[in-house]
């Protein structure tokens, strides 16, 4: 009588490797160390964030659970807690801006007839060309980290400002002030963005 399938193998049955199940106790004691960190420097985290005036609590939630998962699944070594959340932090309040811009930048004319929708719809295509354009103008003309900065600091605003964005980046205050200045009256200087500006308003 065989008491093992050994002709068809052991299809469905899970094996267990020593190495990864330590490397899964391991990841979990990582995560449990973020999370008691996170547990103790809530209150502080939020102040100051508040303080700074770009507080969102679904962000601020959001970025707690990414950031705890990361260390989880991932076992990602992180020397600062703090600088890497607030990084964190403030990259997912940026695409949650981006995102909630798209959707409502029209919301205060749900009212208006079909035609004029069609009117405001172009509008908004225009701004969204005008806008791109503006990007893609400053990639092509200046240092990819003044892009980077220029890019953050108008996705955040009114949120932010040169001090904190200085402390996301690490990138002093009064260089971050320079680059950017630089870069807006690069943006106001060219007359093709002028003209088409004007036809916005």
């Amino acid at each position: 009588m065989l008491l093992f399938n050994v002709s068809k193998g052991n299809k469905g049955k899970k094996y267990f490797s020593k190495k990864r199940d330590m490397s899964d106790v391991v990841f979990a004691e990582k995560a449990e160390a973020f999370n008691r960190w996170f547990a103790d420097n809530n209150k502080k985290l939020t102040q100051y964030l508040e303080v700074r005036r770009s507080y969102n609590s679904d962000v601020f939630n959001d970025s707690y659970l990414k950031m705890y998962e990361n260390i989880l699944f991932s076992g990602n070594k992180i020397e600062n807690y703090m600088h890497y959340f607030i990084r964190s932090y403030y990259t997912n309040l940026m695409a949650e801006g981006i995102k909630q811009n798209r959707y409502c930048e029209l919301l205060p004319n749900y009212d208006k007839s079909d035609v004029d929708n069609g009117y405001f719809r172009e509008i908004e295509a225009k701004q969204s060309k005008l806008e791109s354009d503006i990007m893609q103008y400053v990639y092509d003309n200046y240092d990819i980290r003044d892009f980077e900065l220029f890019k953050m600091y108008i996705s955040l605003k009114p949120a932010i400002n040169y001090t904190s964005l200085s402390e996301i980046t690490g990138v002093k205050a009064h260089n971050i002030q320079r680059a950017i200045s630089r870069i807006k009256k690069g943006v106001l200087a060219n007359k093709e963005f002028a003209e088409r500006r004007r036809e916005l308003v």
